[in-house]
């Protein structure tokens, strides 16, 4: 497979999930800044922006938060511009993506998230976003051929699972809205109900802990770990390899969440920083290894 195709897959995962997430917790974060008015508006919006590593002083309040993270097209940290991105990296694989996959994403694209609807009801809004981002999901798992541009589209999907999870986790909603909070952290990541089936108290080191370490909730950090090791171990078996560094990098980060036995709060919450950090450094070695530009070949006569 080309580099550039490859790198395309990548992100198209990459963005896709980093949109839908940052939806979520938007929305569910906006809906507790408006219902609990116990934190200050301003606080309330650093503690996101710093979170999902933005520009501090570009919100300070819930109305001003919302503009800030929807942001514009041209800035990939925000909902907008995570859309925009992934359109445009399928845009330059059209050839090789299925056309399912390609009119649902840019129909997600014009569709947009502007306008008076997100000024009077953010969170409707939002979730028609996600919406609309699922129906592409479902296409990428109806359509798309299980080969090294799906694996590599499954490998970004699931670093930045990992990496948006951890950023959920940093807003700690427990210690902010300790009433609310728990349940607002869970809904960011689509876990409420699947929590509620273990059947744990509603705390927030119980949900904290479930998002890192349950087995079988798809959106976990295990799990997620787990996804990345599979389709890093797919690559190597179609010959797409890089030596063993990739392997090492979210083998040994998986095998920290699959064995982490009851941790305390404190253990937990080095974890989530372990995983985040392993993740960055698990993308860096995909793009030094897969992704590197090759110098412009010069012909002589």
């Amino acid at each position: 497979m080309l580099s550039r195709i490859a790198e395309s897959y990548f992100w198209i995962g990459r963005y896709l999930e980093r949109a839908e997430a940052t939806s979520r917790l938007l929305a569910e974060h906006h809906q507790l800044m408006v219902e609990e008015r116990t934190v200050p508006e301003e606080l309330a919006a650093a503690v996101l922006l710093d979170a999902l590593s933005l520009p501090p002083q570009a919100a300070s309040s819930a109305g001003d938060l919302v503009s800030a993270v929807v942001g514009t097209s041209v800035d990939p940290a925000t909902i907008s511009g995570a859309i925009t991105m992934a359109r445009e990296n399928a845009r330059g694989v059209r050839e090789s993506l299925s056309a399912d996959v390609f009119e649902a994403l840019n129909a997600a694209h014009l569709a947009g998230i502007s306008g008076p609807m997100v000024a009077t009801s953010p969170a409707y809004a939002l979730y028609r976003v996600v919406e609309r981002l699922a129906v592409v999901v479902g296409q990428v798992d109806w359509t798309v051929p299980r080969d090294e541009g799906y694996l590599f589209l499954s490998l970004g999907r699931s670093l930045e699972r990992l990496d948006m999870v951890s950023r959920v986790l940093a807003v700690r909603h427990d210690q902010l809205w300790p009433e609310g909070g728990p349940v607002a952290t869970l809904r960011a990541a689509a876990a409420l109900n699947a929590f509620l089936r273990t059947q744990h108290p509603m705390t927030g080191d119980e949900a904290r802990k479930f998002l890192l370490l349950d087995g079988d909730f798809p959106r976990s950090m295990r799990v997620s770990a787990s996804t990345a090791e599979e389709a890093v171990r797919g690559l190597a078996a179609r010959g797409a390899s890089d030596g063993g560094d990739l392997l090492r990098e979210v083998g040994l980060m998986r095998s920290q969440l699959e064995y982490a036995v009851d941790p305390t709060p404190d253990e937990v919450d080095a974890l989530v920083e372990l995983v985040q950090q392993a993740s960055a450094r698990a993308s860096d070695v995909v793009a030094q290894a897969f992704f590197r530009p090759v110098g412009t070949i010069v012909w002589s006569n």
